[in-house]
């Protein structure tokens, strides 16, 4: 029977909702939604969108909703949620507006929480995850806290929330890993004794066996032959090995190896196998098999850090093995009869290590050309370290000016700052460093906003020497400002140290702190709008069009485009303007012709 009145038709699309029924409520929402708006079944629209996979739908939903409701931790939660499903890096500050909304929302908490340890930004999720278990101590909440706390190398205070949580809280991989980690190998391996005689969980098992090599060696060797002649777990075998391999027993180590790899012929465990015949004096069984593995490396292209791994490898190998000369033929035959990025960068090095400055100048400045991110970054470092600081600021404010996702700018800024080398003097670089991390601030990590924290801190400390004390004063509220609540290089003393030495030093102390102004500036041109979103002619014409009407219906826009898919450029039209925190156009329902779409721009 349908509902017959609005309110019944509300209570039986809330009601398929609660029933996991998200399509069906979906066809409820609209329904309702087509003789009049509704903020609630608005939203119960956007969440059945989000549940039936239809992202692009539910982000243009939940953006709307965003901007009418900008207050909503739910809203703010779901729009993290769907742009964590399209991998869109906007999610870490959607999830931290919800939170910050409402610390009390436990969904929200537990989604950001979730997604940062899904990223491993594991001081990222520790503030988040003590307010979540002050708030209700459930057990997974609890070991999440514990992984952040063992991954950032407070293995103790981990051991201490499980023991605050309770007795009820059973031990786990995270109570095992802390014990470990604090060198009470022993209580580990009986711990995780006692888990997998209950669970018979194989992970654990390869956790006991680790823990007893760290306190009795001769007898985690031989628990280790039986367990393997039981179950040859490959990463269990793998440990095994690699334990062998410590205690100086090449032969048995070889011995497993090949067992291991009749079984995977993974690259790691195949360098394992180089490693142990260049240990037993095998060098050129080494080299073969090192060959081997780079002329397959070089063709799949799967894993670049693997290649790049496994070439630096064989430079050892045939240093230590072959005079000069036929190394290099021998290196350089293999290497570069494939143009990549890291044979590049390999060959480069090789070069270098040789002490041919000017060769391996012109194989960095190929990779750099190939790659200007992981070929630029490298060859930047070796303009530095030769005194070419001009062609590398140049190189570097390419490479700054070019990256688009936020790792990459991240992964540059560590270069500029690494060290506080000749780069972190150079004054455009950084002033330009700042403004692209400033930007992007939103979507930065933890490690990405301590590295901000840490360029501002830089940028004073220049500023203090060359006695221009307002502009330090300036970039250390800006750091302390920024940086993260568990930062790991960086601390508030820092800043107050300069900020101490500015007053000292200053003959007459200027406060910068003024009383903030009405933004003045000039309202953009719509060609500058278009410009800047990159907007396609067929969203031109919808601006265009809204513009001069502020309102349209699906139909109209149908006309003027000339075709039927006006509600998927809408959304991506929409999806461009959100990302650059600007509104264009708002959905404002269904009429007889369709979505109703309005102009909300200038």
């Amino acid at each position: 029977m349908i509902p017959s009145s609005r309110e019944e038709q509300k209570k039986e699309a809330f009601r398929l909702f609660e029933d996991g029924r998200y399509q069906e409520s979906l066809r409820a929402c609209t329904q309702i939604l087509e003789s009049g708006r509704d903020p609630d079944i608005e939203v119960l629209a956007a969440t059945n969108s989000y549940y039936t996979g239809k992202y692009e739908d539910a982000e243009v939903s939940f953006r709307d909703l965003a901007r009418k409701m900008p207050d909503s931790s739910y809203v703010h939660s779901y729009l993290a949620k769907v742009l964590e499903e399209r991998e869109d890096e906007g999610a870490i500050g959607e999830y931290a507006t919800a939170v910050r909304l409402d610390p009390t929302n436990q969904d929200a908490l537990r989604s950001y929480a979730g997604y940062l340890l899904t990223h491993g930004d594991y001081r990222g999720a520790l503030p988040v995850l003590r307010r979540l278990v002050r708030q209700v101590k459930r057990p997974e909440d609890i070991k999440n806290l514990m992984r952040v706390l063992i991954e950032i190398d407070e293995a103790e205070e981990a051991l201490a929330a499980h023991a605050m949580a309770g007795a009820d809280m059973p031990k786990s991989h995270e109570y095992v890993d802390a014990l470990a980690k604090t060198g009470n190998c022993r209580a580990a391996a009986e711990s995780a004794s006692a888990i997998y005689r209950e669970t018979k969980d194989i992970s654990i098992l390869r956790k006991y066996l680790a823990a007893l090599s760290g306190y009795d060696v001769p007898a985690s060797l031989d628990a280790y032959s039986s367990v393997i002649a039981d179950n040859p777990d490959r990463d269990i075998l793998c440990d095994y090995i690699l334990l062998l391999k410590s205690n100086g027993e090449y032969a048995k180590a070889l011995q497993a190896t090949q067992s291991l790899l009749s079984c995977t012929r993974k690259p790691e465990y195949r360098l394992v196998e180089c490693d142990l015949l260049a240990a037993q004096g095998r060098d050129e069984d080494a080299l073969l098999a090192c060959e081997r593995l780079i002329r397959e490396e070089q063709g799949t292209r799967d894993d670049p850090d693997t290649l790049g791994l496994v070439i630096s490898k064989y430079r050892q190998y045939l240093k230590k093995s072959l005079p000069a000369d036929e190394a290099a033929r021998r290196f350089l035959d293999l290497v570069t009869r494939d143009i990549n990025v890291v044979s590049l960068l390999g060959t480069a090095r090789f070069y270098q290590e040789e002490g041919n400055t000017s060769e391996a100048r012109a194989w960095y400045y190929r990779a750099y050309r190939t790659d200007f991110l992981s070929g630029g970054l490298d060859y930047a470092k070796f303009l530095s370290d030769n005194g070419e600081l001009r062609e590398c600021e140049k190189v570097m404010l390419y490479i700054l000016s070019n990256v688009k996702k936020g790792t990459d700018l991240t992964r540059v800024a560590a270069v500029v700052i690494d060290k506080k080398g000749p780069m972190s003097c150079m004054k455009r670089l950084m002033e330009q460093l700042i403004r692209r991390l400033w930007e992007r601030r939103g979507t930065l990590n933890s490690e990405g906003m301590e590295l901000l924290a840490v360029v501002f801190f830089i940028a004073a400390t220049n500023a203090l020497e060359e006695t221009d004390y307002t502009h330090c004063k300036y970039y250390c509220l800006c750091g302390m400002d920024v940086m993260p609540a568990y930062a790991r290089d960086i601390r508030l003393e820092n800043y107050l140290q300069l900020i101490r030495a500015c007053k000292e030093q200053s003959v007459a102390d200027h406060p910068i702190m003024h009383t903030p102004q009405e933004d003045t500036r000039e309202l953009a041109e719509p060609q500058a709008v278009f410009d800047q979103l990159g907007l396609s002619d067929q969203e031109q014409k919808i601006i265009g069009f809204l513009r001069s009407h502020r309102k349209a219906s699906e139909m109209e826009l149908r006309k003027v485009l000339g075709t039927r898919r006006v509600a998927g450029i809408v959304n991506k039209l929409v999806q461009k303007a959100a990302s650059q925190g600007l509104s264009l156009v708002e959905k404002k329902g269904v009429g007889e012709d369709g979505e109703v779409y309005e102009y909300t721009g200038i």
